[in-house]
């Protein structure tokens, strides 16, 4: 490990010039001097990743969704840390006809870019959604806008324009999809739903992605890859008085023992907390730490199309022989509950805390099951990428020992194992499920709807016609009615995925820093944060 004394060395000499580059802007005054306690400041952060550039419909990383929220805005976003939706770049909620096809918007009026003078439209929104759909171009995240109506023929070049768009004037417009489609609305407060400008995208042509101008509370002032982000205030932001932050200086630290480090000697403002060292930074009383609830799933999937893994009996023993309880203290400790569902807790639609349809520890059932198989010879699982099995792996695959259970997990290449879960050709897997959106179609349709998705194998088609249905029903508690059935088939009855255990997000900062809000999506949201200054 780097000495101590080099590196506080270092520190000294990278955050200096990046306080200097964080000064005001000729557009935006100096406070007035005062005693009393002013909000603003200069947010020392981190990134554990280099972006590689700004444009967020072709980078879905959370390191790019965290940024994107900060430089852009989206048509409707959350209230808060809830998972209540409001307008954000839309003048009142969507109009939505009793059908659930047709969504009628309006637009806020004098919403400026940040260059201050680019006004947006409904044309920047039908451009957006296009460029995301667009066969030649780069999108990651096309299922945000699939469902529109056309939006098939033209991703596969067959349209010249997206059918189900339609421009009433310029600031309202129409979006007709093909068939209802419940979480619609959730999808465009997406940060990959980002708003672009028509204008200033096709004038920066391939420089957009490394000089994004958003109609976020911030705007980029600075990127050196790599190596730093500086963002500083929007002067033009919509909403008045806000952001209260001047400035917003990310550094890139990928290790996160150097990142507590410099955190604790007060050269980053906030700090991730390691497992570890939870406890003692929170007994500390130094710091300010955050704990937020995050819509995330620990889970161990089985390809039921695998016959290694195709009888039920099997899978029900293994959901029998895994000690959650121990398993999640083990490796998350305060931090982790055991999961009772696939679907988040909290979710609308999902089942509560502590109540589901997963099957509890029971060994003694589970080796009588292995009894009943025979001789099941040794199962495989596999791991994406590592130079080691994860503590996770190694705990599950010493549980499936005690009752009887041979489990050989082979590490697989990153890119080679997602292939292959394309392609529906992993045996077996412990991974994790962090959702795009509050709602259950999210985690059910994404792994079950087909039967090579997420190499689940999964092949039932009753519930999978369900699974249609649900996504289409508009009515909450009908939806509510439609996803306990289908869980509870998948979960306990074709046991078809294990929940291990859910997390929570765990933040520390500076006594003086307040106002950050911590979204169950993942996403630290700084429009509101500030420090106290004198």
């Amino acid at each position: 490990m780097r000495k101590r004394v080099l590196a506080l060395l270092l520190i000294i000499l990278m955050v200096a010039p990046a306080i200097a580059g964080c000064s005001r802007s000729a557009d935006q005054a100096e406070p007035p001097e005062s005693s009393e306690i002013k909000k603003g400041g200069v947010l020392n952060d981190y990134l554990e990743d280099d972006p590689n550039g700004f444009d967020v419909q072709e980078n879905t990383f959370l390191v790019m969704y965290t940024l994107a929220r900060q430089l852009y805005s989206t048509l409707l976003r959350y209230k808060g840390d809830t998972l209540e939706l409001e307008p954000e770049l839309l003048a009142k909620m969507p109009e939505v006809s009793p059908d659930g096809r047709t969504y009628t918007f309006e637009l806020k009026k004098g919403v400026k870019f940040h260059d201050g003078t680019t006004e947006l439209v409904a044309d920047d929104v039908k451009f957006t959604i296009e460029r995301m759909l667009d066969p030649n171009g780069k999108g990651m995240s096309t299922w945000l806008f699939e469902p529109i109506l056309g939006a098939k023929k033209f991703m596969e070049g067959k349209a010249a324009s997206l059918e189900g768009f339609k421009k009433i004037d310029d600031y309202r417009f129409q979006i007709i999809l093909e068939k209802p489609y419940a979480p619609f609305l959730n999808n465009l407060a997406v940060p990959a739903a980002s708003i672009y400008s028509e204008k200033l995208v096709k004038a920066a042509g391939d420089n957009w992605r490394l000089n994004p101008i958003g109609t976020g509370p911030f705007r980029l002032k600075s990127y050196v890859p790599n190596t730093e982000i500086v963002l500083e205030k929007n002067p033009y932001y919509f909403e008045p008085g806000l952001p209260y932050l001047d400035c917003i200086h990310y550094r890139i630290v990928p290790d996160a023992t150097t990142a507590l480090m410099e955190f604790e000697n007060g050269t980053l403002d906030v700090c991730i907390i390691p497992v570890n060292e939870y406890q003692r930074i929170k007994d500390s009383g130094k710091y300010e730490v955050l704990e937020g609830v995050a819509l995330n799933t620990y889970y161990f999937l089985m390809n039921m199309s695998d016959p290694m893994w195709s009888d039920v009996r099997l899978r029900k023993a293994v959901a029998m022989a895994i000690d959650k309880e121990k398993l999640v203290q083990a490796l998350y400790g305060p931090r982790g509950t055991v999961a009772k569902s696939f679907v988040t807790p909290g979710i609308p639609g999902a089942y509560e805390e502590g109540t589901g349809p997963a099957y509890d520890y029971n060994p003694e059932e589970a080796k009588k099951l292995v009894r009943e198989l025979g001789n099941i010879g040794k199962l495989q699982a596999w791991q994406r990428g590592g130079d080691r099995l994860t503590d996770a792996n190694v705990a599950i695959q010493a549980m499936l020992k005690e009752v009887g259970l041979d489990l050989e997990i082979t590490i697989v290449e990153k890119a080679a194992f997602s292939d292959a879960r394309n392609k529906g050709k992993i045996p077996a897997n412990h991974g994790n499920w962090w959702a795009d959106i509050p709602d259950p179609d999210n985690y059910l349709y994404t792994f079950f709807a087909r039967t090579n998705q997420m190499s689940s194998g999964y092949n039932n088609k009753e519930i999978q016609d369900l699974l249609e249905k649900a996504r289409a029903e508009v009515d909450p508690e009908k939806r509510k009615e439609l996803y306990r059935k289908i869980e509870d088939t998948i979960v306990r009855e074709d046991v078809a995925v294990i929940p291990l255990f859910h997390i929570k997000s765990l933040l520390a900062t500076q006594k003086n820093v307040k106002g950050i809000i911590m979204h169950p999506t993942g996403i630290n949201i700084y429009t509101y944060a500030y420090k106290e200054i004198q």
